[in-house]
């Protein structure tokens, strides 16, 4: 087996890739508006400007500098390998989920209790093309996908519902 990035030794390349994400900083950050504005002003048209982490950098070291903050004499954030090596007696205790909720927290779990039994399942009606069950997301509440019926409305005017209406009497009355 080589050391390449072409190994076909698939315990090499899962050490390489959890290697270079160990070395990888990542923060999932959603922008108020005014720190949109903020970052749209910074940008610039060549590198390392013209990316959202290269202005966010700009503004975070400019903070830094502005405030007195020794950002090179910071220290190294904990690796997962670091927080492996802590031992249980220091970790905190674990809690049961909901054991002590904020007032607005019963109401938080029963809409998200109904989100989850509304849920996207499998689709399942017959394929066209070959008789096969469609494996395609059922649309949110429903049990159909998009293409065999999941955006149906039904009908909306008056005249459409007695159409429906007429159409269910007619097959019920039909002999087997």
């Amino acid at each position: 087996m080589s050391d390449g990035y072409l190994s076909k030794d698939r315990a090499h390349l899962a050490k390489m890739q959890r290697a270079r994400r160990a070395r990888l900083v990542r923060i999932d950050y959603t922008p108020s508006p005014q720190a949109l504005a903020a970052i749209d002003s910074k940008r610039g048209p060549y590198l390392p400007l013209c990316t959202n982490s290269g202005v966010i950098d700009a503004i975070v070291i400019e903070w830094a500098e502005l405030t007195g903050i020794k950002y090179g004499e910071v220290e190294a954030p904990m690796t997962s390998a670091d927080a492996a090596g802590i031992s249980a007696a220091i970790r905190a205790p674990a809690r049961e989920f909901g054991s002590d909720l904020p007032s607005w927290g019963e109401s938080w779990l029963a809409e998200n209790r109904a989100k989850q039994a509304s849920r996207r399942v499998i689709c399942g009606a017959r394929r066209h093309r070959d008789g096969k069950p469609c494996q395609a997301k059922s649309q949110p509440g429903k049990q159909r996908c998009k293409w065999h019926g999941g955006c149906a409305t039904g009908p909306r005017t008056p005249e459409g519902k007695l159409r429906a209406l007429a159409n269910l009497k007619q097959h019920r009355q039909r002999p087997r």
